[in-house]
């Protein structure tokens, strides 16, 4: 009789188990770290962090040299370092004491689909000076080679939720038909 109390507390441990480990890589964010290297002598240099948010979005982050509070102009161009589009694709928030964090509507696997760069500019007023340009390549952490993000990357996860969950829940009644029959 103990057991079987044994197996059904470790029947239920598995399922809970296996229910958080689907859960927790659910939440699991998708990020590319770019490197930016200085451009015209300017010594700024630094990373930008791209984060999948899940949504059709991705969240920029810069971390620059600090080359003071005036505002730098970055962006987010087509092309590469060396063959950039001067027409930015997607404008970020102005990078201030070399800091700067925009939520930008396209997802990681579309920034990754072609080539991108995210530029900074010396000022507002001289955006033809780029001080620093890293491209956007690379594999995501989190993510396979060929880009996705969200459900897209994870299509079993469904399944191992469900399994998970039905194995509580079988486990549950097998624990309280046994209290019955004793």
């Amino acid at each position: 009789m103990k057991f079987r109390h044994l197996t059904t507390l470790i029947a239920l441990m598995l399922g809970f188990a296996t229910f958080l480990a689907a859960a927790g890589g659910a939440s699991a964010a998708d990020t590319l770290t770019v490197q930016l290297t200085a451009q015209n002598n300017s010594g700024q240099s630094g990373t930008a962090t791209l984060t999948d948010m899940g949504d059709g979005t991705t969240k920029v982050v810069l971390s620059l040299t600090d080359l003071g509070a005036t505002p730098q102009p970055v962006h987010i161009h087509d092309g590469t370092c060396a063959t950039l589009n001067p027409t930015p694709k997607y404008p970020l928030t102005n990078m201030v004491n070399g800091k700067s964090e925009t939520v930008v509507k396209v997802s990681m696997s579309q920034l990754l689909a072609q080539p991108f760069a995210i530029n900074a500019h010396k000022s507002g007023q001289e955006v033809s000076v780029y001080t620093a340009c890293g491209n956007i390549v690379g594999k995501v952490a989190g993510m396979p080679a060929t880009g996705g993000g969200g459900m897209a990357r994870q299509p079993m996860l469904p399944l191992v939720l469900g399994a998970g969950l039905l194995t509580l829940v079988v486990a549950g009644g097998a624990v309280a038909l046994r209290r019955r029959q004793a």
